[in-house]
C-alpha cells in the first residue's frame, strides 16, 4: 500500500486544491490552513503513517513466528506491551490520514467525528473479511478441530456492533452539521444529497445499516456459516459503496458519476492486497502452534 501511494504524491497537485499555489494564494481559508496543508508536511505526515503501521505488523508478525519456533512465554508479554501503545497510534494516524487524504480533498469544510468514520468503518471491513475467510478454513485441519457456530455466532456479533456505530457515529456527523446549518459545513452534505448522489445515500442507509442490522439480530442467522458469509460480503461491499460516497463527489459534485478508473482501482489494488494475504496465509501455520493460552484451553476441553 505504501508503494501504491507514490504516485498520488506525484498527482497531488492535481487531487488537492491546497496544493495548488494559484489557489492558496487568492483564499484566505487556504491561506489559514497552509501551516499544516502543504505538500512537504503532507509527505512528511504520509511517510509516518506507514512507518508506524508496517512497524507494528512487522514486530507482531516476527514475534509471533518466534513464538511458535521456540514456545517462548515471554513474546505474550511483548505483544501486550506493543499492542496497547498500538491501539492509540493506530487510531491517531488512522485520524489524521483520513482528514489528509480524503477530508482534505475539500479543505474547506471540517469535522471533528470524520476520523472515526474512517476508524469503524476499517474495524467493520476487518471482521466482515475474517468471517468468509474462516468459513473457507472451517471445513479443513487444523481450523475443524478448532471452530465451531460459537466462534461466528461471537464473530456476527462483532459485526453487528460495528454496524451500529457506524450508523451512529455517521448520523451524529449529519445531525450536528445539519442542525448547524453553518455556511462552512452545510455544502459537505449538500453536495451527496442532490444530483444523483441522494440515491447512493439511501442505499447505504438501507443496505449498509438496516438490512444488515436486521437480519444479525437473528441468532439462527449468524452460527449458519453460509449466511453469515453472505451478509459479510454484502457488508464489504457496501463499505465500498461509502468510500466512493464520502470521496467522489469531491470531484464530481453536478452528477453521480462512475468513473472506469473506480473500478480499475479497486480490482487492480484489492486483488493485489488479496493476492499478497494468500500467499502470506499459506506461509503461516493457521494455529499458533506453542501458544500457552490456546494449549490451556485444548488440554481444558
Amino acid at each position: 500500500m505504501a508503494l501504491l501511494f507514490v504516485p498520488l504524491l506525484f498527482g497531488v497537485h492535481s487531487l488537492y486544491e491546497w496544493a495548488r499555489p494559484e489557489r492558496v494564494g487568492i483564499d484566505s481559508m487556504l491561506q489559514h490552513k497552509s501551516l499544516y496543508l502543504n505538500v512537504p508536511f503532507f509527505a512528511v505526515r504520509t511517510l509516518l503513517y506507514f512507518v508506524a503501521w508496517i512497524v507494528f505488523a512487522f514486530y507482531l508478525n516476527k514475534w509471533s513466528s518466534e513464538q511458535d519456533r521456540t514456545g517462548d512465554i515471554r513474546f505474550i508479554r511483548r505483544f501486550q506491551l506493543l499492542s496497547g501503545p498500538g491501539i492509540l497510534v493506530y487510531g491517531l494516524t488512522v485520524t489524521f490520514a483520513s482528514i489528509d487524504w480524503a477530508m482534505s480533498l475539500e479543505a474547506r469544510w471540517f469535522s471533528t467525528i470524520y476520523g472515526m468514520l474512517f476508524v469503524v468503518g476499517q474495524v467493520l471491513a476487518a471482521f466482515a473479511f475474517v468471517i468468509p475467510v474462516l468459513a473457507m478454513m472451517a471445513g479443513h485441519k487444523p481450523m475443524a478441530d478448532v471452530v465451531s457456530p460459537n466462534h461466528f455466532n461471537d464473530l456476527g456479533n462483532l459485526m453487528l456492533t460495528f454496524v451500529m456505530l457506524w450508523a451512529y457515529i455517521s448520523f451524529s456527523q449529519f445531525l450536528i452539521i445539519w442542525s448547524g446549518n453553518l455556511t462552512e459545513e452545510i455544502p459537505w452534505y449538500l453536495r451527496r444529497m442532490q444530483n444523483g448522489w441522494e440515491w447512493v445515500a439511501v442505499l447505504l442507509l438501507v443496505f449498509h445499516f438496516f438490512v444488515p442490522f436486521l437480519l444479525l439480530l437473528s441468532r439462527a442467522a449468524k452460527r449458519r456459516i453460509q449466511v453469515l458469509s453472505a451478509i459479510a460480503l454484502a457488508v464489504m461491499f457496501m463499505r465500498l459503496v461509502d468510500v466512493y460516497w464520502l470521496i467522489d463527489p469531491a470531484f464530481y459534485p453536478n452528477r453521480l458519476t462512475i468513473h472506469w478508473l473506480d473500478l480499475i482501482a479497486t480490482i487492480g489494488i484489492g486483488g493485489l492486497w488479496i493476492s499478497t494475504f494468500v500467499r502470506q496465509l499459506r506461509k503461516k501455520p493457521l494455529l499458533p502452534l506453542q501458544d500457552p493460552n490456546l494449549v490451556a484451553r485444548e488440554e481444558t476441553t
